[in-house]
């Protein structure tokens, strides 16, 4: 297989889930040439801006072909650092009146609503430490104790620097596939399609099941795979 292979995906799934095996899959495939788009913009995928696309928006447009890849859970987290200096929250209650809050605020995320009715008439100044629209920076403003945000519930192998605080408090999103019906007749596009299915299985990664997984069971339910063996260059990260 050879030529370009254009993917939209949301900025924290690709650049945490997907970039570290896509280059397994175009190492495999070295005549490709991956194109992936990562914004919180659903990519407009009837009109080919991308032969893929993957979003946490259900797609509307009747003439993609949609398959539902998996779930993603969002659970609150913090550093380490962070719970040692202020300590564990007991209640949102506690939140409120004794810590500070990390959110990501962008298009198909639901936190600004989810603070709004957490915290109904409460300012964000004054509770928010942070506000940001990106999935990489908010991960390393929660990573360095800058407060407490809600992250996917993989979090806790992206270098095993944030560990969940409330995880019976959590909130989910299914992830959609998309793709032009014309454009999986591509060979190269067909076999990303069926490559990204498999990235996301639930039998793989429990994450992404319906049922939500309590982040302190994956390494036992992760069929044999350690969960944070897969995100080992993160630890090298954080030291930089």
């Amino acid at each position: 297989m050879s030529g370009e292979v254009r993917l939209g995906v949301t900025e924290g799934l690709g650049t945490f889930w997907l970039a570290p095996r896509l280059v397994e899959y175009q190492r495999a495939h070295p005549g490709l040439l991956i194109d992936m788009r990562c914004a919180m913009r659903p990519a407009d995928v009837l009109r080919l801006e991308t032969e893929i696309a993957i979003q946490l928006e259900r797609p509307t447009v009747k003439d993609l072909h949609i398959v539902k890849l998996g779930r993603l859970h969002s659970v609150p987290c913090a550093s380490p650092e962070y719970l040692e200096t202020h300590g564990t929250p007991k209640d949102f209650s506690d939140i409120k009146k004794n810590h500070h809050l990390v959110l990501q605020v962008a298009d198909q995320l639901v936190a600004a609503q989810e603070f709004a009715r957490l915290f109904p008439d409460t300012p964000q100044v004054g509770t928010v430490s942070f506000r940001c629209n990106v999935s990489s920076a908010h991960y390393w403003l929660i990573a360095r104790g800058g407060g407490i945000g809600l992250l996917p519930s993989y979090a806790l192998a992206l270098g095993r620097r944030v560990v969940p605080i409330a995880s019976e408090y959590h909130f989910s999103n299914d992830i959609w596939l998309a793709y032009h019906p014309d454009a999986a007749k591509i060979a190269r596009v067909r076999s990303l399609i069926d490559w990204l299915i498999e990235a996301f299985s639930p039998k793989r990664f429990p994450w992404f099941a319906d049922e939500f997984v309590d982040l302190r069971d994956f390494p036992p339910a992760a069929g044999g795979h350690s969960p944070p063996s897969l995100f080992e260059e993160f630890d090298e990260m954080g030291e930089v």
